[in-house]
C-alpha cells in the first residue's frame, strides 16, 4: 500500500500493536495497519488479520477484542466482553481528547 493510499478510511492512529511510546497503528478503510510493518519508502504491508478500527468500527472492534481476550484462556466470555468494551471506550476517549499515551511526555 502506497503512502497516497493511506488517506482512505478515518486515518486514526493508535497504539494497538504494542509500541506504547508512539502511534504504531493507522486506520485504512476501517482496518488497522501496523505502521511499523512497511518497506523503506513507508509503504504499508497488507495486514495478515482484519483488526477493526475502534474509531470507525466501534462494535466490530469490541467484538474483535472480546474474542481475543477470551481466547487467551484466562477470562470468561463475559469478562472478556467487559474488558473489550472498556479498552475500546478508553481508546476512543483518548483519541477524542488528544490524551493518547504517546503524547503524555510531550505535555
Amino acid at each position: 500500500m502506497t503512502t497516497s493510499e493511506r488517506a482512505t478510511g478515518c486515518g486514526s492512529q493508535g497504539y494497538e500493536f504494542g509500541a506504547g511510546s508512539y502511534p504504531d497503528s493507522i486506520c485504512v478503510d476501517g482496518r488497522l495497519f501496523d505502521a511499523d510493518n512497511c518497506d523503506n519508502k513507508g509503504n504499508l504491508y497488507e495486514p495478515t488479520e482484519d483488526i477493526p478500527c475502534p474509531m470507525c468500527r466501534e462494535k466490530e472492534a469490541v467484538k474483535y477484542w472480546a474474542e481475543r481476550n477470551h481466547l487467551s484462556g484466562t477470562l470468561t466470555r463475559k469478562q472478556a466482553l467487559i474488558n473489550a468494551k472498556s479498552l475500546v471506550a478508553d481508546i476512543r476517549k483518548n483519541r477524542q481528547n488528544g490524551t493518547e499515551p504517546w503524547k503524555a511526555g510531550a505535555r
